[in-house]
């Protein structure tokens, strides 16, 4: 029993200690004078940073968020040589947190200061200093410095943060921020965590910073960061330069939606397919609006490549991207416009017209590039190509892709490729000399065609217009060329067709098991509007020469051919005389691609179109203009000719032409010159002889 009393008196005797420590603090904050202390610490703060502290007339005790007491609108002004209208910082709200112990003994000591509402003004000049640098222990002795506040915490509850950089552009704003920072003293890590809104994206960031002294110095620390959103996934560990802005270290990103990502940095992308999941590891160097990336890993959607990165934040808004990157293998299907209704992912669905679909090539705008690429493998549709070297520059809303080098199906070979965005209107223009194809695999997977075989030569210029691919095809303008040699033309028998009119009109010599071998098949076309015309398509058999001439409209997937094949009795093939005598019956292969039909030739072909199409032939690249006209003109990229071994003859074309003399400076464009050879060849032929009649 006298221990339970004795119990019970400690514990009201501690109670009554308590009641009487609550009730001096209550009584101390009733007679505290706020007034004194709000001015005592306005004038400790102005010693420490050199600035005016301007704090409201209301002044209350604060018992939340913390216990203190707090003062209205106060402000805190920018250094000299800044703006001294606008506030560095300026709040609804501080609060000054202060430490209990020594506020019992009578004496403040201020230990946490919480902005409220407060907006953050950072400004930076071209000289290299900042309004957000106080004076630190290397001022004089006997003066205060920011440090001498010994704050353990200072805490942003819903404020703003601007940054103006010295170039004038728009501010970096950040909303709704709330910011903590943990600093013992300026020696100390300080550790930071925040969150707050960016372009309407809620960013989560927690970040180390060494040595903060350097940061108020103008020096050099230690930092790690992290940032979370929605966007973007990122680390950077490494070091920051005050002075300058500059970061070095190791990188990390990572993210669900490239375009997502774009959009955020304001380049929004067109809707389309691929730009999904994305990743980055590199090395880091970031001065002023330059990001280099050096030894970089990168993978979008299924491509992973390596290499060296450049970025550069241009004055247009735009990033540029320039560098090297390696890669095994890149599918560009993912990132092309859905193949047109019932098509199987050729390039031609003969059975179906060209797709009317909208094609929108305004992404490109979103940035400028110059890259370098080297691609073991490259899809393009059912197109397979391998030992890519690759040039692409993106500028001005268009992209140029310059293939140097390039294997595709047993040959070699270069091509050139541009998609302009520039304009209202989508173009696109494509450039191809390949040598030694083979030609069934080559045709089957661009057009869907398997009835040619042999190896060979294809060459193309063309430039189309248009908002579809459908509008592209019908405006397609350039040249063309082909020549294959020892193979075969399968599901026809020429030399029967040759012998008779019944063979060609009821199609007794055409089926599967019809086919005609041939030492040479070649033609050149002229394109207009759409429409491939030839008066030269040749075929050399050793019992069967064919000549050939009319139209293809590309355009409306339709041919109207007038084919004259001749059975002779001369074995002689390849490079042969196409005008040797023999026996021949003319016939018209008209009709849809999908329907072609054979009949006897009793009338011409439409020879007013003919003739029409061929005077619009080109004296130079289209391709090659619109390339200049796009991205200037330039000296090309192409590897020079492969040199010839002493002792041996360069190789001779075998379509039988004999090659133009050299008239004029080669020009700067190596493609462009075969072109041109091939068009002053042909001049020179119909001068000679006249045209052949259908």
């Amino acid at each position: 029993m006298q221990l339970k009393l004795n119990a019970k008196t400690i514990g009201i005797a501690i109670g009554a200690i308590l009641l009487a420590l609550v009730l001096a603090v209550v009584l101390f904050f009733v007679f505290f004078p706020k007034e004194l202390a709000a001015r005592e610490a306005e004038r400790r703060i102005e010693e420490a940073t050199e600035r005016d502290l301007v704090l409201g007339g209301e002044i209350d005790v604060s018992f939340w968020p913390a216990l203190g007491f707090s003062v209205t609108q106060a402000s805190l002004s920018n250094p000299e040589g800044f703006d001294m209208a606008e506030p560095f910082i300026a709040a609804d709200r501080i609060v000054f947190a202060v430490k209990l112990m020594p506020l019992l003994r009578g004496s403040i000591e201020v230990k946490e200061l919480i902005f409220e509402g407060a907006e953050i003004r950072m400004l930076a000049r071209e000289d290299g200093t900042a309004n957000w640098t106080f004076p630190t222990e290397e001022t004089p002795e006997d003066q205060m410095t920011i440090e001498d506040l010994r704050l353990d915490d200072v805490r942003l509850v819903d404020g703003v943060i601007s940054f103006q950089g010295a170039d004038g552009a728009e501010p970096l704003l950040l909303e709704d921020v709330d910011a903590t920072l943990a600093l013992d003293s300026l020696d100390q890590p300080a550790r930071l965590e925040a969150a707050l809104d960016y372009r309407g994206q809620r960013l989560n960031i927690e970040s180390t910073i060494g040595l903060p002294r350097a940061v108020l110095e103008k020096g050099e620390t230690p930092m790690q960061a992290s940032l979370r959103s929605d966007p973007l996934d990122a680390s950077f560990d490494g070091a920051f330069n005050a002075e300058n802005g500059a970061l070095a270290g190791r990188l990390e990103a990572r993210g669900d939606s490239l375009r997502q990502l774009l959009a955020w940095f304001g380049s929004p992308m067109a809707e389309g397919g691929g730009f999904g999941r994305y990743s980055l590891s590199a090395q880091m160097a970031r001065e002023g609006e330059t990001t280099a990336l050096t030894g970089a890993a990168l993978q979008l959607d299924a491509i992973e490549a390596t290499g060296n990165l450049t970025l550069i934040n241009q004055e247009n808004g735009r990033l540029r991207i320039n560098g090297g990157l390696n890669a095994p293998n890149v599918d560009l299907n993912p990132y092309l416009p859905a193949p047109s209704q019932g098509a199987s992912g050729a390039g031609v669905e003969v059975n179906t017209a060209w797709s009317a679909d909208p094609i929108d090539f305004t992404g490109l705008r979103a940035l400028d590039a110059d890259l370098n690429l080297v691609l073991g493998a490259l899809q393009f549709q059912r197109m397979s190509f391998s030992n890519v070297a690759l040039n692409l520059r993106v500028a001005n809303g268009a992209a140029d892709a310059r293939l140097t080098r390039i294997g595709l199906y047993q040959g070699a070979g270069t091509a050139r490729l541009i998609a302009d965005g520039s304009s209202a209107t989508p173009r696109i223009a494509i450039e191809l000399n390949a040598e030694n194809v083979q030609a069934e695999p080559l045709l089957r997977d661009a057009i869907g065609f398997d009835r040619i075989a042999g190896r060979g030569r294809l060459t193309a210029s063309l430039v189309g217009t248009g908002n579809s691919q459908a509008t592209i095809m019908r405006s397609l303008r350039g040249s063309a060329s082909f020549s294959f040699n020892d193979g075969q033309w399968k599901g026809i028998n020429l030399a029967q067709v040759a012998r008779t009119v019944q063979a060609a009109v009821s199609g007794a010599a055409a089926g599967e098991g019809s086919s005609t071998d041939f030492a040479e098949l070649a033609a050149n076309f002229t394109i207009a509007d759409g429409v491939a015309a030839t008066d030269n398509l040749r075929l050399l058999n050793p019992f069967v020469r064919l000549e050939g001439r009319g139209l293809v409209n590309i355009g409306a997937q339709t041919i109207d051919m007038r084919i004259t094949p001749r059975a002779v009795n001369n074995a002689q093939g390849q490079g042969g005389d196409v005008s040797v005598a023999g026996l021949g019956i003319p016939f018209r292969i008209t009709g849809p691609w999908s329907r072609v039909s054979f009949r006897p030739a009793i009338e011409d072909v439409v020879q007013d179109q003919l003739r029409n199409v061929l005077r619009q032939q080109d004296t130079g690249s289209p391709l090659a203009r619109l390339g200049e006209a796009l991205f200037g003109r330039e000296p090309a990229t192409t590897p020079p000719p492969a040199e010839t071994p002493a002792g041996e003859t360069p190789a001779t074309p075998t379509t039988g032409e004999t090659p133009a003399p050299a008239t004029e400076e080669r020009p700067r464009n190596p493609l462009e010159d075969i072109f041109r050879g091939a068009i002053e060849r042909q001049r020179e032929k119909e001068k000679e002889e006249p045209a052949p009649t259908p």
